[in-house]
This record gives structure tokens, sequence and C-alpha cells, in this order.
């Protein structure tokens, strides 16, 4: 009897703990009472909810299924254990616990709310929409709804409609966490600057901890030159987060911005050793290492960059760029293929890959590349242009000549054209004319 007692006093011990926001006691607490009453599923759901707050969310969905085991039919715990499931990426098991929930009571109007994310990180804005319309048949003036559609709809490029959405869910709910940032975030995208730095500032008033909203807004600033607000912005992360990378990765890059290389350097250097894959760390140091003429280590840190398989296209472009001034050809058509299969409809990524195929001597694989370019992008008439050149490199020039009229029906002013068009015409008749003098001579 004296246990039940200890572990009920636990309980109420880790209620407190948690009200005080002192998450690695209260959870002590509540693993001491579970450990004495291991049947109390009221007590899992609860450590389910510390373990939230301190963002460990794999063994809170541990905690969920364990008060699930008690009670199959808890739906809290069935909810939490779903928005969890989507936080870590497991949608298809989001999916399954929210459509539980419904098929034990229909009218639970979270199970429809949170759903909205799931199908829209899952690219089916669709059935997101389907879920929102859902939702708001039991509850129809839910903040945390209109949020979710809002995320759906930014997704999507619709950036003044989810703008509406979160506007509502202020008017709903005024401390509602993010909004204020996924407005600025949109406002960006739309290029209003100004509107979206004040957007910032008032979600960091809300959250000045939120070192994600600073580097963002530390970016913004860049963009909008004010550069030593911005630097002021990322030295605070840094402040804020020494053992964060992602910090000493803004710095550095706004060091490489004001010229500053062996300090940005030293922040490159520091991102690798609080994470040896953070993206684009190794491609900044072969840069920078390019410019100070180290070609040998340039070469090391580019490769290392490869090594890691990026799949962001301005990444790809930029370290594909960086290998061919290293003289790395090779290295950089293997960076630009995968740029392709990973986009196979991005008209720039064929462009560029013909480019370094021309660079290391392979014309016919690089017309092939032009003319998948040319097949996504009619009107760019850089890859008339190369393409015709490859085909004279070749010594086609009637081939090229048929290249260089059909860029000049995209562009007829062009004078580049007008150009090669003269010097090609001349050089295939002069082909023709070292043609028939070899016939003759054959047939002497």
């Amino acid at each position: 009897m004296n246990d039940w007692n200890e572990a009920e006093q636990r309980v109420e011990k880790a209620q407190e703990l948690f009200e005080q926001h002192r998450w690695q006691e209260a959870l002590e607490e509540l693993k001491a009472a579970t450990s004495i009453n291991p049947y109390n599923g009221g007590w899992f759901f609860n450590i389910g909810l510390t373990l939230d707050e301190m963002d460990r969310f794999d063994e809170a969905i541990t905690a969920y299924g364990r008060a699930l085991e008690i009670d199959s039919n808890d739906l809290a715990a069935l909810d939490h254990m779903g928005i969890d499931l989507n936080r870590v990426g497991r949608y298809a098991d989001a999916l399954n616990a929210f459509e539980k929930i419904e098929s034990i009571d229909p009218t639970f109007e979270p199970a429809y709310c949170a759903r909205i994310i799931t199908y829209s990180e899952l690219g089916q804005h669709d059935k997101a929409e389907e879920m929102f319309y859902l939702a708001r048949l039991y509850r129809e003036q839910c903040p945390h709804c209109f949020y979710n559609i809002g995320c759906s709809l930014a997704a999507r490029g619709l950036y003044d409609k989810a703008i509406y959405c979160w506007q509502r869910t202020l008017d709903l709910d005024d401390h509602h966490p993010d909004v204020r940032i996924r407005i600025a975030a949109a406002l960006w995208n739309k290029g209003e600057l100004e509107a979206a730095r004040q957007h910032f500032l008032a979600g960091l008033r809300q959250d000045p901890g939120n070192t994600e909203a600073l580097l963002d807004l530390g970016e913004l600033l860049l963009e909008m030159e004010q550069v030593d607000e911005a630097d002021e912005k990322f030295r605070r992360v840094i402040e804020l987060a020494p053992e964060d990378p992602a910090g000493h990765f803004c710095h550095g890059h706004w060091l490489m911005r004001a010229g500053r290389q062996e300090e940005a350097m030293t922040s490159f250097h520091r991102v690798l050793q609080l994470d040896p894959t953070y993206p684009c760390a190794h491609m900044r140091l072969g840069e920078l290492y390019q410019q100070l003429r180290n070609r040998a280590e340039a070469r090391r840190h580019l490769r290392a960059e490869l090594l890691l398989r990026p799949d962001d296209s301005e990444t790809l472009l930029d370290l594909s760029n960086l290998l061919l001034d290293n003289g790395q050809s090779r290295a950089a058509i293997a960076c630009l293929k995968r740029m392709t299969s990973l986009q196979p409809a991005n008209a720039q990524a064929w462009h560029a890959l013909a480019v370094a195929q021309f660079i290391r001597g392979l014309y016919a694989d690089g017309i092939t590349s032009c003319e998948r370019a040319i097949e996504i992008d009619p009107k760019n008439v850089r890859t008339y242009y190369n393409i015709a050149l490859a085909h004279e490199r070749l010594k086609n020039y009637g081939r090229a000549l048929v290249w260089v009229r059909r860029g000049l029906k995209v562009d007829p002013k062009d004078e580049n054209f007008q150009k090669l068009e003269f010097r090609f015409r001349v050089m295939n008749v002069l082909s023709g004319i070292k043609l028939l003098a070899m016939k003759l001579m054959i047939w002497r």
C-alpha cells in the first residue's frame, strides 16, 4: 500500500515540476511512478507529454504506445502519437493513428485537423483541403486548422491565401506559435522584404530563443544589404546555441562575403567539427582554398562534398562549377548527372552537363545533353550556340549551320549567331570543295 502511495506522490511532484518547466526531473518522477505501478495509462501519457516538451519525439511515441496498450481507445494518446509520428516523418503511421480515432469517434475534430499537415507533407494537397473542411464541420473556428491549411497553401506557392489563413489563426489565437514567422517567410517569397523583416521581428519578440528564425532573419537582412545587422543575428545564434553548426555556417558565409577568408575558414572548420556531414561546409571550404590557390586542399573538400551526395539543385550547380574551376571535369560531370537524374525536367541542369562534357571533349554526349535541354526549354539561345560550336569541333559544318539557323529563329537579331552563320556557310562550302577534290583524286 505504501508503494502505491509513493507512486501517487511522485506523480503529484512530477506535475509540479512540469509546471515549472523542469522537464528532466518531472520525467524521472513519472518513470519512478510507472515502475511501481505500470498499469496506469494516464501516467504513460504524461511521460509522452514531458518527452514532447524535450523534443524527444521517438521516445514520446513509445510512451503513448504504452498508454494505448492499457487503453486502446485513448483518443488523446492516439492524437498525440499521430502528431509525433508526423514530426518524425512517419506519415503512413500517423494516418493510421488518426483514422483509428475517426473509427472510434467520428466527431473528434483534432483527428481531421492534424491530417491536414500529414497530407500536406505527402504532397496530397487535395486531401489536405478535404480534411480542413471536415474539421470545420465539428469546430468552425479552429486556429490550428487555419494554421495547417496555410502550410499546405504555402507549399504550393499560394502565398496570399496562406497569409490570409495565418491571419485568421492570429485572430483566433494571438499567441499561436510560429505563425508570424510563417507569414514572414511567405512575404519574403513574395519579394516584400521589409514587411517580412517586420514579421520576423514580431515572431522573435514572441519567441526570442528561436534560432532558426534568427538565421532566416539574418539571411533576409543580407539580401536587404543590411550587412551589420545580419552579422549581429548570426552571432546571437552562436551565443544561444554554440553547439549548433547552423549558426557557425551562416556566420562563415557572412565572413566570406566580407572578404575575411581566414576567419570564414575557421567558421567552416568548426561546422565540420560539430557535424562532418553538414551540407555545403566542405564546398565552401573548397571555394576558399581555391581562392587561396591551394588546389590540392580545394580538391579534397570539393570531392568530400560530392561524396555526401547533395540533392539541392543550387548546391549541385555551384559544386560542379567549382570542380570545373579545379580541373575536375570528370567529377563535375558526375555531379551534374546526379542533378539531371534528380530533376530530369531542369533545362539548366542539362545545359550545364553539356558544357562539362564539352570541356572534357565528350562532344557527342554534350550534343545529346544540349538536345535534352532544348526539348525542355526551346528558347534558350545559349544552348543552340553551344551545340553549333560542338558540331564545328566535330567538323560537321552542315549540322552546325542547321543549329545556328534554329537559334536565329529564336533570336533573329543576335549578332553572334549572324557571325556564326556566315562562318559556317563559308566552312561548309570549303568542306564540300575539299571533299570533291579528294573524290577526284581517288577517281584519277
